[in-house]
Order: structure tokens, then sequence, then C-alpha cells
């Protein structure tokens, strides 16, 4: 923090840009960006060197409307690609996260090598390499992006591993600028660094590949209005907005049941950042949120049943009675929000235990992307589904209105 400050937070859009999803589409000239080659080279947040600017977008996003996974490297089972447009591999990890020096390695990669020869089945696949992950997981990204090398090295990283292996573009999973999570190094002038590295990456990968970002669902964090002019589209977390007994997880619509932000909110969020719905893909969580604990509000630990988080596959079980070889019998009663548009599990007491996603709600979220003119819907994560894909063929359902995404 003793060092030369340089790069300010101004950055304005002097010309409208036209935004059109699935085409290459120049931003107008005229953006105002401080010039990493001409200033000193840390940047935590002061001085201005303003320049002109004009970069373009990937000149094809793949199929839409998008239905994307997420797909890590603790999955089993590979992918279907008959019910996918876009993988996004995970995970990308900085080589020295303490320091975000060394570029990006990727877990797994012969796993990562099988996802991408689906294509053979759907030649319109997209499979893009995810790169970091909630709180320590992301550890590298703030080190990284206020420093020109580390920049440089992490978009030449990533332009290598998109060449190596054909891969389609970085889904960048900063969770989140600025903000401290886990102590992942964040500082105030990460927002204006994501836009100096949203930039030179598109300069180092160009506009063949993709370039993606998973956006908190508050639409904090970013500097829209400039950092779209690099994104592609954004991958909206609509999930993690709440847990029981308060809240539910991904409410589609707000309702008196729980007074929360809700999907539909999020997606306006968005917008008034300046997203288009064109631009933006709707998260679909396939688990569910119970009581965490720890919570003096309930010290008789009556809600905690169930882990704090529940993925899809384990519902059946649940629905039988049983749960990590607990009787739940009692415990399991389905409830149907019908403002919110999701389900939820009580006790015979009324007492809100579970709070998540299931066939009826996932199919709804995919008919909301079409109504509502959203590029598409994404989830996370795959191998959290049951073993008949039960959650991504009702999304499958919902958005294309039929079995499979295949055109």
């Amino acid at each position: 923090m003793g060092r030369k400050l340089f790069y300010s937070g101004v950055f304005a859009i002097l010309l409208p840009l036209v935004l059109c999803a699935g085409s290459c589409n120049k931003a107008d000239e005229g953006l105002w960006i401080p010039d990493p080659g001409t200033s000193s080279k840390t940047n935590t947040g002061d001085d201005n060197a303003p320049i002109t600017f004009s970069e373009s977008l990937c000149s094809d996003i793949g199929q839409t409307p998008i239905v994307l996974a997420y797909y890590t490297e603790n999955s089993k089972e590979l992918p279907d690609p008959t019910l996918l447009t876009h993988i996004n591999y995970a995970h990308g990890r900085f080589k020295n996260p303490k320091t975000g020096d060394g570029g990006i390695e990727i877990a797994d990669v012969d796993l990562m090598k099988k996802v991408i020869a689906l294509k053979e089945k759907n030649p319109n696949l997209k499979v893009l390499l995810m790169i970091g992950g909630w709180g320590q997981k992301a550890d590298g990204f703030s080190m990284m992006a206020r420093d020109l090398d580390k920049r440089k090295a992490f978009c030449e990283s990533c332009k290598s591993h998109l060449d190596k292996y054909g891969l389609d573009g970085v889904d960048i999973d900063w969770e989140y600028p600025t903000y401290p999570a886990e102590g992942n190094g964040a500082i105030q002038a990460d927002t204006q660094n994501f836009n100096l590295l949203l930039r030179e990456l598109r300069q180092t990968i160009g506009n063949e590949k993709l370039i993606t970002f998973a956006s908190s669902s508050s639409a904090k964090y970013v500097d829209w209005k400039t950092a779209i002019l690099y994104i592609d589209y954004v991958n909206v977390m609509t999930y993690d907005m709440g847990s029981a007994p308060e809240r539910h997880n991904s409410p589609l619509y707000r309702s008196d049941t729980f007074n929360q932000t809700s999907c539909d909110e999020s997606i306006g969020l968005h917008v008034a950042a300046g997203i288009p719905l064109k631009r933006q893909v709707l998260g679909v969580p396939f688990y569910g949120k119970a009581y965490k604990g720890g919570d003096e509000k309930y010290p008789d630990e009556t809600y905690k049943i169930y882990d704090y988080e529940v993925k899809y596959n384990e519902m059946a079980d649940i629905f039988k009675g049983t749960y990590h070889g607990k009787d739940v019998n009692g415990k399991n009663i389905r409830h149907w929000d019908d403002v919110a548009k999701v389900p939820y599990l009580t006790d015979e007491d009324g007492h809100i235990l579970l709070c998540y996603d299931d066939p009826e709600s996932v199919e709804l979220k995919g008919k909301y992307v079409g109504t509502k003119g959203i590029l598409g819907a994404m989830f996370w994560e795959y191998r959290h589904d049951d073993s008949d894909h039960s959650l991504l063929k009702a999304l499958v359902k919902g958005v294309y209105g039929k079995d499979s995404v295949i055109q």
C-alpha cells in the first residue's frame, strides 16, 4: 500500500453500445480506460491515465437459448451433451493463490478432455474453463489483477489452455471484486482492476473465444457499464439467497412466506446495472439450503435436521424417511409456495426445515427464461442431480419445450 497508486475508478462510456447476443459486436470508441503501458506497475486505486479504446465481443457465443452446466473435477459421470448447450468445466485455479502469479492450472485435465470430446456427439456444444470460486478458492484474483505483469501472465496462461485443449472460453468466477471473503486479499481497487483484466484478457484471447462472469445475485461489486464491453454474457447466481427456516434458497418471485429478494428481482437489478436480458443467464441451484446451526435464535436445534446444503440426489431418500442414516419421517413434509414457485419441507408442527428446488420449480424457471427474454439458464452443479437427471430434463423442458437441446 506504500507504493505509488494509480488507475482510477472513473470510467465513462461516451457513445451508446448496441448489444446483440450471438454476434460479434463492436464497442463504440470513446471509452476512457487507464493505459497500463504508460503507468506504474501496481494498481491499488488512484490517478488517471485516459485513453480511447475499441474492442470486440465473441463472434460466436454458441447455441441459444443457453442451457449451461457447471461440471467439476469431482464428478464421476460425464454430462449428457444432448441436454446441454454449454459446459463450464471447473476448476481452474491459480498456481500461486497467495500471490496471484504463475498463471493457472487445471484440475484433472484428463477428465476435462473427455468433456471436450463430447462435441463429437453435439457439435454445437461449447466448453469453457471456469476459474475461481468462493472465498479462498478465488485467492489470487485481487493480487493478480492489481499487477500488470501478473495480469499478463494470467491472460497468456488462459490463452495457452484455450489453444492447447480446444476450449471455447473462460468463465471468471471471482467472488467478488472488493468483497473480503475468507481473507481473499480484496481491496477497493478490485473493481477497476477487474476492468483492466477483462480488457487485457479480450486483447489476448481475441474475439473467437468467450469471456463470461459469475455474478452475485445482488449485481454488486462490478462496474458493469465497462465490464459488459468485454463479457459476452453474465451467469447470474440466483441462488444462495437464503436458507431455512427464514429464507428460500432461490425463490423465483418474492412471496409472503419469506419477504426476500427473488430471482426475478435479481435479474432486474442486473438490468438496472446495465446488463440487457439477452446477456443474462439465470442461475438454478441443484441443491437446497437448510438451517446452518449455531444461531442463538434457535438454540434448541429444532431446525437442525439436515446438512446446510442438501443435494437434490439426496431427496429421494429423504422422502423415504432417511437422511444419512437418520430417521426423518415426519420431518420431510413437502409444501409448495405458489407465489415464490419453489417447494420446501417442514416437520409435522410446520417448522420449515429445508428450502430447495425440484423438477416442478426448475421447469418453471426454464419457462421464465423464455417468457422474460433471458439468454438462458445455468445450474450448479451437474453431479447434484439424481441418476435420472430429473432436474436437468425439467430445465430443458422448460427452456426448449422438448426433451433435448439438439436442433
